[in-house]
């Protein structure tokens, strides 16, 4: 809208509400130093002249902000939407940015480097464990911008994650006790989560047999653990996810095995898998509470706090897909 043959400014609004230029501009900001009767006279100003707000391009231009802020996650957003890991990360991440005025734009993972270093974001969360994280670190190095992961462990960056590898030793143990000595380990792709996972699971057992899945799904899980119990008929396969650990239940189930009677399995995450019924034996880690930690970890760099380490607490689930080694002759 206009008046007479000028475009609308925030000059008008603040002649219209008799307010000074700057004072009409802290009206729409957050957390500005003016009153609620102020702010509300220089909105009514606003809205029956038609304007709409300051540009976020010239506000973005004063402050060298975008109010934005990126999360990496799987390049394709189905996959990436029906992972529960990253669906809790992208709620912590909301939660953390509720009461602020920054967005989020969420990055597939295929992005090229040189294109990552022209994104318009005032800092990263890097969402699970994306093999892509390299590129991520070495384009925002460049620019300055800070990078927190959550879930994932990396040096030189921020990082929001658990031990894994005391994680997993908690449910070595638990399968230790339990008379295991013959296992197996459907491992994730990549990154140094999977490595951490695995090693833990080696240490305690060896000669565990290692298949590789391609994914963090279901259907992963099924191909990975088929291809484990035809080859190795372990007692016990440790899964490093709780969706490759559902798979493995498939998988077992279909060549005639029972659970927990003729295979345990153990999961990790502690998320709810829909259509699944059983209740894992797992490591449940505060996966929201990572999102939003990370996310605030990344606001308060932008005003020089220094990128946390944090690991938090888990937890060891019992559930009914664990129990005692089956004697086999």
């Amino acid at each position: 809208m206009t008046r007479g043959s000028n475009r609308i400014t925030l000059v008008h609004v603040a002649e219209a509400a008799g307010v000074s230029l700057s004072t009409a501009s802290h009206a729409f900001g957050v957390d500005k130093p003016i009153s609620d009767a102020t702010r509300a006279r220089v909105l009514a100003a606003a809205a029956q002249l038609g304007y709409e707000g300051p540009d976020p391009r010239a506000r973005s231009l004063r402050s060298g902000r975008t109010d934005i802020i990126g999360v990496q996650v799987d390049d394709e957003a189905g996959r990436a939407f029906r992972d529960p890991v990253i669906i809790g990360i992208l709620d912590g991440v909301s939660t953390a940015l509720a009461a602020s005025p920054t967005s989020v734009l969420l990055l597939p993972d295929s992005l090229p480097e040189e294109r990552l270093r022209s994104l318009p974001v005032d800092g990263v969360v890097a969402a699970g464990c994306s093999p892509a994280l390299g590129s991520l670190r070495a384009a925002m190095a460049k620019r300055a911008i800070p990078v927190v992961t959550a879930g994932n462990q990396v040096d030189d960056i921020g990082s929001v994650g658990v031990e894994n590898r005391a994680a997993t030793a908690l449910l070595t143990g638990h399968l230790r006790a339990l008379g295991h000595r013959s296992v197996g380990v459907v491992r994730l792709r990549h990154g140094d989560v999977e490595k951490a996972r695995t090693a833990a699971a080696l240490a305690a057992f060896p000669d565990a047999a290692v298949v590789v899945s391609a994914d963090s799904t279901i259907d992963e899980g099924f191909r990975a653990g088929g291809e484990l119990l035809d080859a190795h008929a372990p007692t016990a396969v440790i899964a490093q996810s709780d969706l490759l650990a559902a798979g493995v239940i498939r998988a077992a189930e279909a060549r005639g095995l029972r659970v927990p009677e003729d295979l345990s399995v153990v999961g990790f995450d502690g998320v709810r898998i829909d259509g699944f019924d059983r209740v894992l034996t797992t490591i449940r880690q505060p996966i929201v509470e990572m999102g939003r930690l990370a996310a605030q970890a990344v606001l308060a760099a932008q005003d020089g706090s220094p990128l946390p380490t944090l690991a938090l607490d888990v937890d060891l689930v019992i559930g009914d897909t664990t129990g005692p080694a089956p004697q086999r002759s």
